[in-house]
């Protein structure tokens, strides 16, 4: 009483009264002191777009890789037609098979390169949209929970409580914003 006193005779009635209610609401705040756990990789692949993104991942995946085994069997006919022929075989027709062979092991490698940046820049395509919905949800949890932090789970975790994991909430409410705001198809 003698705090509202003094407050009131500094600042006036209404704000000395806003005051303490302000500094009264302030300390009710509880501050954020749990812990989430996810599985940010589960939570991107298991919810209806990741499921969806990674069945065209795969497919496109399979795709190069059959182009990649048309190459490599160019290479390893090649090898096979200089080791069987090798004894027969003129030095002038070894040195233009293995010549052959470079050049398909050269193409093979790009080929190789050209696959591996193409399901880079593709999986970023597919699941990047993805992990930026996942995130904007986990924020949102985070914030409804109180949670100070939310850490992603990792395979050299000792020990975690199934009581602080999120990551299955956060598939169904990413399935719920999917259904409500779907992937504008591109």
């Amino acid at each position: 009483m003698k705090r509202l006193k003094r407050l009131t005779k500094q600042f006036g009635s209404i704000p000395a009264i806003a005051l303490i209610l302000a500094t009264t609401a302030f300390a009710q705040t509880p501050s954020p002191s749990a812990v989430g756990m996810i599985n940010f990789q589960r939570a991107i692949s298991q919810n209806d777009e990741g499921v969806k993104a990674a069945g065209i991942y795969t497919a496109e995946g399979k795709k190069l890789a059959d182009g990649l085994l048309k190459s490599q069997a160019k290479v390893t006919e090649l090898q096979e037609k200089l080791t069987k022929g090798g004894t027969t075989m003129s030095e002038s027709d070894k040195n233009s098979v293995m010549r052959e062979i470079d050049k398909e092991k050269k193409v093979y490698d790009l080929e190789q390169q050209n696959a591996q940046s193409t399901l880079d820049d593709r999986q970023e395509e597919l699941f990047r949209p993805i992990a930026d919905r996942v995130h904007k949800i986990v924020e949102v949890y985070a914030k409804e929970l109180n949670l100070a932090v939310v850490v992603n789970t990792t395979e050299d975790m000792l020990y975690f409580s199934d009581l602080v994991d999120i990551t299955s909430e956060i598939v169904r409410r990413v399935n719920l914003d999917i259904a409500k705001n779907p992937a504008k198809p591109k």
